[in-house]
């Protein structure tokens, strides 16, 4: 990475970074390295998960595809002959250019990817054919006019491959016109009557897909310049220098080389040169979109253009050395080249970098000296935002630091900003050091209210990511330097800050919502298809399901008055329930338990008797069920027959799907409770809240009143709820015994229940319609009782829930 690996000044023109087609063409081939992104992973994940959809949706439903073409087929006759130009020389021409202008310029790399991508979309291409057939897998009666049906249109799914294949290699600008040409053949394609719209997105993901296939095995261009493309860049602006060659560690979007500046006097001058090439605006979007998305503190604000970063991160560093910190002077910033790559150059001063430095030549001046740039730059309300080992430059003769690399600056920064580039420095510090003398040397140059706010920040995802990974098989470490930065600074731990938006459960219950979501428009389809039979209903049947679906709220009530061992007001009780409803619809579990947490201490009860409230009547619930469950299926076993399910049963599917997750879950569980340590954990963990929750179990379980309260709620609430689905179905003519809904409902609530979606949400009904099925009913009578039935006990009560929850806080009830 030296003198031997640059060409002389002398080089031919040909291989000139500033002359020839080539470099107007292709993005600079630089040093040729090729790196495996996880993007490509993600791409190819969501190409598999969009090419299902589109299967699924081509199989079981064809109304998008008649809603759309009827809006843009045919086109006008006028432009007819324009739709088929841009189709026929978009999607043969563009990919006969890209191949010849990779075999012209010798880019042998390039014609591999596109001869690969090509042929692994023709065989995926020809197994789907062969599988679907002639009709795409559509049914046999349907029929669009004017279009070819066949799944995939074999002509895009190869002009994808051959596009996306060249992408990497190609400029920006040509990058750009290549995108519109997609863009425009697949419009062309749709309207033109070549492909149906999702037969389309289909062929498009396939292309996409096996590109990001043939990038995993290969690895993906950087598109970044050589060391020797570095040095014209430089000579553009008129630096001399040599000895140009890249920094030990990179970060996606910018190239970081070093050098050595020429013509400066009599002693030569270190320069830090930042590339900021063709990738950067997208990895820098790219790592925006993720922080706002994930975390709550989604960094400096957005640079649309490369040039705009360059000139961001001058400028900050300039205004961070006018507040007397030590930084790197800014010798250049600006474009150049053919591809207008951004260039930040700068003179570093004497030393190293901090996690190049060995631990004994880092004296405590130096770290003290660390401390206080950064306290100068947070009175300047300037955060680093990428404290890193490679960001902080250690003279360890002088024992003085200076910081560099204000990528990812901000000004008039947060307070949780300055803190975490405090916490970037006892974290980096501690990584070359140890954690005991990071954490001294934070306590001395810390005030304990700053160290109170470094150390709430002390945590991985508020670090700087080149610093995390440094941290990587060192799990104990970060905790450690907790412990022991506070005991020095001597303040209490602090707790940890969130700093994600979105946590993991959160996360899960999106992805149970839009499982559940999925599964709701499922039955919705079907109600719709069925509004025939629930127009017909006998309404006074409908008006008795309403009734008795409500009265299962106070069922509810009166559980709860039976749960605690002293009085409760039985009509505020009631409306609790009704708010719940509400509630746990928009913030799931722990809403609920904040609600009735709430009340309770509105009531007068602390939150232990809120807490084993819970529990007991979750116990109560279980005993209910399982009673019930157990007396009912002898009676309902002979009246169930499961092969009598729904045909187009998507829904069915997911809902064996599920059950099979339940037991799946169950046994893993059983395995993990059979490990002592695991068990031990457990036991510890529960013990506390098992012994408040018998203590108030007791003094229930001592009144005989309490105790009818409790489980007559119980047993009350799951029968009403099952009278309510009667009745339901005797609104259109049919009639199951009562132990069969039970078990019905039963089994519906089991598979609703592992699914994450908010009161299973979606999943709980299609479990309903196939037990329904299963005992004799009728489809669309199946569809049109669970609907009723499920209107009036889950998707109206969050309405009036919403109203009594306002009302109580208004009230001061909770």
């Amino acid at each position: 990475m030296t003198d031997g690996v640059i060409q002389s000044a002398s080089s031919p023109p040909e291989q000139h970074l500033l002359s020839g087609w080539r470099s107007v063409i292709f993005a600079p081939v630089g040093s040729g390295q090729r790196r495996r992104r996880g993007s490509d992973g993600v791409r190819l994940a969501a190409a598999v998960l969009v090419l299902v959809c589109c299967l699924l949706i081509i199989r079981y439903d064809s109304r998008i595809d008649r809603a759309i073409t009827q809006v843009i087929h045919p086109p006008p006759w006028s432009i007819t002959w324009l739709v088929t130009v841009v189709y026929e020389a978009g999607s043969i021409g563009v990919a006969v250019v890209l191949v010849g202008l990779a075999l012209l310029a010798r880019r042998w790399e390039v014609a591999r990817d596109i001869g690969l991508s090509a042929a692994g979309t023709a065989a995926v291409c020809g197994i789907l054919i062969a599988l679907l057939g002639s009709r795409g897998g559509r049914p046999g009666g349907i029929v669009i006019h004017g279009y070819y049906m066949s799944f995939p249109v074999l002509q895009i799914a190869l002009f994808m491959a051959v596009a996306t294949a060249g992408l990497p290699y190609l400029a920006r600008g040509v990058q750009r016109l290549i995108e519109i040409f997609i863009a425009l053949v697949a419009l062309a394609s749709a309207v033109g009557g070549h492909g149906l719209p999702l037969n389309v997105l289909g062929s498009l993901v396939i292309g996409w897909g096996v590109t990001a296939v043939v990038r995993l095995v290969f690895g993906s261009p950087l598109g970044l310049p050589s060391a020797e493309d570095v040095r014209l860049l430089l000579e553009e602006f008129g630096i001399r220098s040599r000895d140009v060659h890249p920094a030990t560690r990179q970060v996606w979007g910018v190239a970081r080389f070093e050098a050595t500046e020429l013509c400066r006097g009599d002693r030569p001058g270190r320069l830090g040169i930042a590339v900021y090439g063709r990738d950067a605006a997208d990895a820098r979007l790219l790592t925006k979109a993720g922080r706002f998305l994930l975390y709550r503190d989604s960094g400096p604000s957005l640079t649309i253009t490369r040039l705009q970063q360059v000139e961001h991160e001058a400028y900050i560093t300039m205004r961070a050395g006018l507040a007397d910190a030590a930084v790197p002077e800014i010798v250049e910033a600006g474009t150049a080249g053919p591809s207008r790559d951004a260039l930040l150059v700068y003179r570093t001063p004497p030393g190293t970098a901090l996690s190049d430095t060995d631990a004994a030549e880092i004296s405590d001046a130096t770290l003290d000296d660390l401390y206080r740039e950064l306290l100068t730059l947070r009175r300047a309300r300037i955060a680093h935002g990428a404290i890193n080992g490679d960001a902080v430059l250690v003279d360890p003769v002088a024992g003085t630091v200076v910081l560099a690399d204000f990528r990812n600056a901000s000004e008039r920064a947060s307070p949780d900003q300055l803190d975490r580039d405090l916490a970037g420095a006892i974290a980096a510090t501690a990584v070359v050091i140890g954690a005991e003398r990071a954490a001294d040397a934070a306590a001395r140059g810390l005030e304990p209210h700053l160290m109170e706010g470094a150390l709430r920040q002390l945590q991985k995802p508020a670090l700087d990511p080149l610093l995390v990974r440094s941290l990587r098989g060192r799990r104990s470490l970060l905790p450690e330097v907790r412990e022991r930065a506070a005991a020095a600074a001597a303040i209490e731990l602090p707790t940890l800050a969130e700093p994600r938006r979105v946590s993991w459960p959160t996360l899960i219950m999106i992805i149970g919502s839009l499982i559940g979501g999925w599964a709701l428009i499922g039955v919705l389809i079907d109600v719709a298809g069925s509004f025939d039979t629930v127009i017909g209903a006998d309404w006074l049947w409908v008006i008795i399901a309403f009734v008795l679906a409500q009265l299962a709220y106070v069922a509810s009530a009166v559980e709860s008055l039976g749960s605690v061992a002293g009085p409760l007001p039985l009509g505020r009780t009631v409306a609790v329930e009704v708010a719940k409803a509400f509630s746990g619809l928009a913030g799931g579990a722990p809403a609920i338990f904040a609600t009735r947490v709430r009340y309770y201490q509105k009531q007068g009860y602390d939150t232990p008797v809120a807490l084993s409230s819970g529990a007991i009547m979750t116990t109560a619930s279980w005993i209910s069920t399982a009673v019930l469950f157990v007396v009912s299926l002898p009676f309902a076993w002979g009246s169930l027959d499961l092969e009598a399910t729904p045909q187009a049963g998507g829904d069915s599917k997911l809902v064996w799907i599920i059950l099979a997750l339940v037991v799946l879950i169950g046994l893993v569980v059983g395995l993990a409770l059979a490990v002592p340590r695991l068990r031990r954990l457990a036991a510890e963990k529960m013990r506390p809240k098992l012994r408040d929750i018998w203590g108030n179990l007791k003094v229930v379980a001592s009144s005989p009143g309490k105790l009818v309260q409790l489980l007559g709620g119980a047993f009350g609430r799951d029968l009403l709820v099952a009278m309510a689905l009667s009745v339901s179905l005797r609104a259109f003519g049919d009639h199951l015994r009562l132990p069969i809904l039970i078990v019905v409902i039963t089994l519906a609530a089991l598979i609703g229940g592992i699914a994450p979606s908010p009161g299973g949400m979606g999943v709980v009904e299609a479990g309903m319609i196939l037990g329904l099925t299963a005992a004799g009913v009728a489809e669309a009578d199946a569809t049109a009782a669970v609907f009723i039935q499920r209107l009036f006990t889950s998707y109206l009560p969050p309405i009036w829930g919403w109203i009594t929850l306002v009302w109580m806080r208004r009230r001061e009830y909770l």
